[in-house]
């Protein structure tokens, strides 16, 4: 199986593919991109993104409703927002399974486990489409399953890992066009840059799971059950409250317009900050820069 992959950092981190590529070529970018200068990048930027993404952990912790004693396994947990707040969930006779491909951000997570004194998770370092998995009770991801290049394999070997009675609660980016927080930022800076690549249908990416069919298709060919999927609408502060030059600093430094800005001469990136200072500024208050996101709550079990 192979992918027509043709996007930019809208659609994935950091990673620009023009040509044909296996999964094993997608993962191998994924990997280069989260244990480089990538993956400490957004470690600095974590608490940032933390805070603007705080309505989305909570929203999903609640949907998923982990018990106390459960196992959980957590895709994709990065620095662990969403990771300890279910680590308190289900208690010291819970347990959870943290795996991420990404090293920089696995320790980060590790460090704030112990500044809070939370010991009831395994930190892993490990590819979830091809690992074997330690049976879990829940199945729960904060916007880290849209980037398997094979994404019904890594799907069919996380079902293998699953309890008789497991659940999944997932949270990630309806389309771009919903989502307004990132494409008035993307906007901004279009008419400086050269027009983006059309990404191929299904990409892996950001947007990867925009589209409920797909969405089915995928969970159905692996063995779980048809989805159930839950709209959830927030605004979400890009300045983490922090000001319209730290919600420029955060667009600019990781995500899509940090992508497609890298490289480019300094007039232009400079031209392009002065667009984006425009575009925030009608969302200003005080010091938040608050745009509308949409996301899928997705829930499913294993046939």
């Amino acid at each position: 199986m192979s992918f027509l992959l043709a996007y930019d950092a809208a659609l994935t981190p950091s990673i620009r593919i023009t040509r044909i590529s296996t999964p094993e070529e997608i993962n191998a970018d994924m990997l280069a991109f989260w244990n480089g200068q990538g993956g400490k990048t957004w470690v600095t930027r974590q608490t940032h993104t933390d805070t603007t993404l705080a309505p989305a952990t909570e929203a999903l912790v609640a949907f998923a409703a982990p018990s106390f004693g459960e196992h959980v396994l957590d895709i994709g947990c990065g620095c662990g927002g969403p990771t300890l707040e279910v680590a308190r969930a289900v208690g010291n006779s819970g347990r959870i399974s943290a795996l991420d491909i990404s090293g920089p951000m696995l320790a980060e997570g590790k460090e704030r486990a112990k500044a809070a004194g939370i010991t009831n998770i395994s930190w892993l370092q490990a590819d979830p489409a091809v690992t074997d998995l330690d049976k879990y009770d829940l199945l729960i991801s904060a916007f880290g399953t849209m980037f398997f290049g094979d994404p019904v394999g890594a799907f069919a070997n996380i079902r293998r890992a699953a309890n008789p009675e497991a659940r999944m609660a997932l949270v990630c980016w309806r389309s771009l066009t919903e989502n307004p927080w990132i494409e008035v930022p993307m906007n901004a800076v279009a008419s400086h840059l050269p027009p983006r690549a059309k990404p191929a249908p299904h990409a892996p990416g950001m947007f990867a799971f925009a589209d409920p069919e797909r969405v089915t298709e995928v969970l159905g060919k692996s063995g779980w059950t048809p989805p159930q999927f839950t709209k959830l609408d927030l605004e979400l502060d890009i300045a983490a409250g922090r000001g319209l030059e730290e919600a420029v600093i955060q667009l600019t430094q990781i995500g899509a317009v940090n992508s497609w800005l890298r490289n480019q001469p300094e007039e232009i990136v400079s031209a392009a900050i002065a667009s984006l200072r425009d575009a925030f500024a009608p969302y200003l208050d005080g010091n938040t820069v608050s745009l509308p996101g949409a996301m899928w709550l997705i829930s499913s079990a294993p046939e």
